[in-house]
């Protein structure tokens, strides 16, 4: 196995460990176990468990963001192209529960730095803020900061999809991308 494998492997079993027991209840000999490996080779691709749950959050963001901005035409209206953001983001997180998991728990997580932070949630700002920006200046979006606004449209579709996971009786409709876009726009359009 090469040295990418087993690094991937690694990251792939943290990945499946933290989702399932949570951050504080992963410790290295569990990710190894887990990896088929030694404590010893994880050390040897990351020097600190911290480094390793930084790699973790930096590659979730990536899936992530390539989820979100999957198939996005840059052409296309503001409202299009959030719509394609957001019903990428949904989909994204009820097929891969794991990912949503772990975005619940990293994305809080003290030991994500806020420079991290930022670094994993720059491609998708990038795509995302100018379009907030150019729908406020159309008319279309509230005068309320990008980082608000992200926070409410992802936590609204993020605690819709864990009260799905976790009490699926809670919410016995179910939501259809028309229901979905009809609350994130409801969340930020700018009405007279």
């Amino acid at each position: 196995m090469n040295k990418m494998d087993k690094r991937e492997l690694i990251i792939t079993a943290t990945c499946d460990l933290i989702a399932e027991n949570g951050l504080q209840a992963t410790p290295i000999s569990m990710v190894a176990k887990e990896a088929c490996c030694g404590a010893g080779t994880i050390y040897r691709y990351f020097e600190t468990k911290e480094e390793l749950i930084e790699d973790v959050y930096l590659t979730l963001m990536e899936r992530f963001s390539d989820a979100c901005l999957k198939g996005l035409d840059e052409n296309a209206s503001v409202r299009e192209q959030l719509n394609s953001v957001w019903l990428n983001l949904y989909h994204y997180m009820r097929e891969v529960p794991r990912d949503a998991l772990l975005l619940d728990q990293l994305s809080v997580a003290p030991a994500i730095r806020g420079e991290l932070q930022e670094q994993g949630k720059r491609r998708l700002k990038e795509k995302i803020d100018p379009l907030f920006a150019r729908g406020r200046e159309e008319g279309l979006i509230k005068d309320i900061p990008d980082d608000v606004l992200g926070v409410f449209v992802y936590g609204g579709i993020s605690t819709l999809l864990r009260t799905d996971r976790n009490a699926p009786c809670a919410v016995p409709t179910e939501v259809t991308d028309e229901m979905l876009l009809s609350i994130c726009w409801g969340a930020i359009e700018k009405r007279d």
